[in-house]
């Protein structure tokens, strides 16, 4: 089966954005096990992979607005579609949405960002009653983006492996055949 592919760069934007994920999703997840002197360092990093996420993220969607994707095989039914699509949304939106919650998370910490060569400093006092409620949304949007990323995989594996209809084959660096 022949199937239409992402333009290549599609396919970096994609895996570059879903590495990046997985690592700010980890670095949240183990930020308090940082020993103490290493948490500064820790917070910072989680921020920056936030801000790339974000930057990358939106370039994404402007490439995809002017680079549609290929069409989906026509074994795919109209319910799939559009739970694919929805889920394609979803995955924007928080990809967006989670860094835009977690910069004034950071900054109502009273923590700036350290970019190496020069560092924005917080404008604001540190503000609990700001910054646990931005916190919790944005633990929770994080969640629920992980989830969303494992369903998207797990669909895609199905697809590749189960359907054999060589849909995962659309995002692959490489073009590879199905086994027999």
């Amino acid at each position: 089966m022949t199937v239409g592919r992402y333009n290549a760069v599609a396919i970096a934007l994609h895996w570059i954005i879903a590495a990046l994920i997985v690592a700010a999703f980890l670095l949240g997840l183990t930020i308090d096990d940082f020993p103490k002197d290493l948490q500064g360092a820790a917070i910072n990093g989680h921020a920056l992979t936030g801000l790339a996420i974000l930057l990358l993220s939106v370039v994404r969607l402007f490439w995809r607005v002017a680079n549609p994707p290929p069409p989906l095989p026509l074994s795919v039914g109209a319910l799939t579609r559009t739970a694919s699509l929805a889920v394609h949304m979803a995955l924007y939106i928080l990809m967006i949405a989670i860094p835009l919650v977690g910069i004034p998370t950071l900054l109502y910490r009273g923590r700036g960002l350290d970019f190496g060569l020069f560092a924005i400093p917080s404008p604001f006092a540190r503000t609990p009653e700001i910054y646990r409620p931005l916190t919790e949304v944005h633990e929770i949007a994080a969640y629920a983006m992980v989830g969303l990323a494992v369903a998207h995989a797990l669909a895609a594996l199905y697809h590749q492996y189960v359907l054999r209809d060589d849909v995962l084959l659309r995002m692959l660096p490489v073009s590879r055949r199905s086994g027999g």
